[in-house]
Protein backbone atom coordinates (compact mmCIF):
# COMPACT_ATOMS: atom_id res chain seq x y z
CA UNK A 1 0.00 0.00 0.00
CA UNK A 2 2.74 2.45 0.94
CA UNK A 3 4.68 1.68 -2.24
CA UNK A 4 1.62 2.38 -4.40
CA UNK A 5 1.07 5.67 -2.56
CA UNK A 6 4.70 6.70 -3.05
CA UNK A 7 4.50 5.82 -6.73
CA UNK A 8 1.34 7.94 -7.06
CA UNK A 9 3.06 10.90 -5.39
CA UNK A 10 6.07 10.45 -7.68
CA UNK A 11 3.84 10.48 -10.77
CA UNK A 12 2.09 13.64 -9.53
CA UNK A 13 5.43 15.37 -8.91
CA UNK A 14 6.80 14.42 -12.31
CA UNK A 15 3.65 15.70 -13.96
CA UNK A 16 4.23 19.24 -12.72
CA UNK A 17 8.03 19.31 -12.74
CA UNK A 18 8.21 21.88 -15.57
CA UNK A 19 6.02 24.35 -13.69
CA UNK A 20 7.70 23.65 -10.36
CA UNK A 21 10.79 25.74 -11.08
CA UNK A 22 9.32 28.45 -13.33
CA UNK A 23 9.84 31.17 -10.73
CA UNK A 24 13.52 30.29 -10.47
CA UNK A 25 13.92 30.40 -14.25
CA UNK A 26 12.65 33.99 -14.34
CA UNK A 27 15.73 35.24 -12.49
CA UNK A 28 13.79 37.30 -9.96
CA UNK A 29 15.20 38.57 -6.65
CA UNK A 30 14.98 36.22 -3.66
CA UNK A 31 12.28 38.15 -1.76
CA UNK A 32 9.98 38.26 -4.78
CA UNK A 33 10.58 34.58 -5.59
CA UNK A 34 9.75 33.66 -2.01
CA UNK A 35 6.48 35.60 -2.10
CA UNK A 36 5.39 34.34 -5.52
CA UNK A 37 6.30 30.77 -4.61
CA UNK A 38 3.78 30.79 -1.78
CA UNK A 39 0.00 30.65 -2.00
CA UNK A 40 -0.42 32.94 1.03
CA UNK A 41 -1.03 36.00 -1.18
CA UNK A 42 -4.16 34.31 -2.53
CA UNK A 43 -5.24 32.25 0.48
CA UNK A 44 -5.44 35.20 2.87
CA UNK A 45 -8.02 37.18 0.84
CA UNK A 46 -9.93 33.98 0.05
CA UNK A 47 -10.15 33.21 3.75
CA UNK A 48 -11.43 36.71 4.47
CA UNK A 49 -14.05 36.46 1.73
CA UNK A 50 -15.16 33.10 3.15
CA UNK A 51 -15.54 34.54 6.64
CA UNK A 52 -17.50 37.58 5.37
CA UNK A 53 -19.87 35.52 3.23
CA UNK A 54 -20.29 32.35 5.32
CA UNK A 55 -23.80 33.20 6.48
CA UNK A 56 -25.19 33.92 3.00
CA UNK A 57 -27.12 30.83 1.96
CA UNK A 58 -29.28 32.04 -0.91
CA UNK A 59 -27.14 33.62 -3.62
CA UNK A 60 -29.58 35.37 -5.96
CA UNK A 61 -27.37 35.88 -9.01
CA UNK A 62 -23.83 36.52 -10.20
CA UNK A 63 -24.14 40.23 -9.42
CA UNK A 64 -24.80 39.48 -5.76
CA UNK A 65 -21.68 37.32 -5.56
CA UNK A 66 -19.57 40.05 -7.16
CA UNK A 67 -20.94 42.70 -4.77
CA UNK A 68 -20.28 40.58 -1.68
CA UNK A 69 -16.74 39.70 -2.80
CA UNK A 70 -15.99 43.35 -3.59
CA UNK A 71 -17.40 44.48 -0.23
CA UNK A 72 -15.34 41.83 1.57
CA UNK A 73 -12.14 42.88 -0.17
CA UNK A 74 -12.77 46.55 0.56
CA UNK A 75 -13.40 45.73 4.20
CA UNK A 76 -10.14 43.75 4.42
CA UNK A 77 -8.11 46.32 2.49
CA UNK A 78 -6.63 47.97 5.59
CA UNK A 79 -5.41 44.59 6.87
CA UNK A 80 -3.44 43.77 3.71
CA UNK A 81 0.31 44.12 3.91
CA UNK A 82 2.71 44.80 1.08
CA UNK A 83 4.10 41.68 -0.46
CA UNK A 84 7.76 40.93 0.09
CA UNK A 85 9.78 42.28 -2.80
CA UNK A 86 7.12 44.68 -4.00
CA UNK A 87 9.88 47.10 -5.02
CA UNK A 88 11.05 44.58 -7.64
CA UNK A 89 7.66 43.96 -9.26
CA UNK A 90 8.84 45.99 -12.23
CA UNK A 91 11.39 43.23 -12.91
CA UNK A 92 8.61 40.64 -13.05
CA UNK A 93 6.60 42.81 -15.42
CA UNK A 94 9.61 43.32 -17.71
CA UNK A 95 10.42 39.62 -17.76
CA UNK A 96 6.82 38.63 -18.52
CA UNK A 97 6.67 41.17 -21.37
CA UNK A 98 9.92 39.78 -22.73
CA UNK A 99 8.62 36.21 -22.61
CA UNK A 100 5.35 37.28 -24.24
CA UNK A 101 7.22 38.94 -27.10
CA UNK A 102 9.34 35.80 -27.59
CA UNK A 103 6.25 33.59 -27.72
CA UNK A 104 4.61 35.92 -30.26
CA UNK A 105 7.71 35.69 -32.46
CA UNK A 106 7.64 31.89 -32.14
CA UNK A 107 3.96 31.79 -33.11
CA UNK A 108 4.55 34.03 -36.13
CA UNK A 109 7.49 31.95 -37.32
CA UNK A 110 5.43 28.74 -37.01
CA UNK A 111 2.64 30.28 -39.10
CA UNK A 112 5.02 31.52 -41.79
Amino acid sequence: MLTALNFSVLIDCLEGIDEMFTINKLGLPKALRRCLGSTNVIESPNSGIRSHTRRVKNWQDHGMVVRWVAASLLDMEQQFKRIMGYQQLWMLEAKLKELNEESEIDRKSKVA
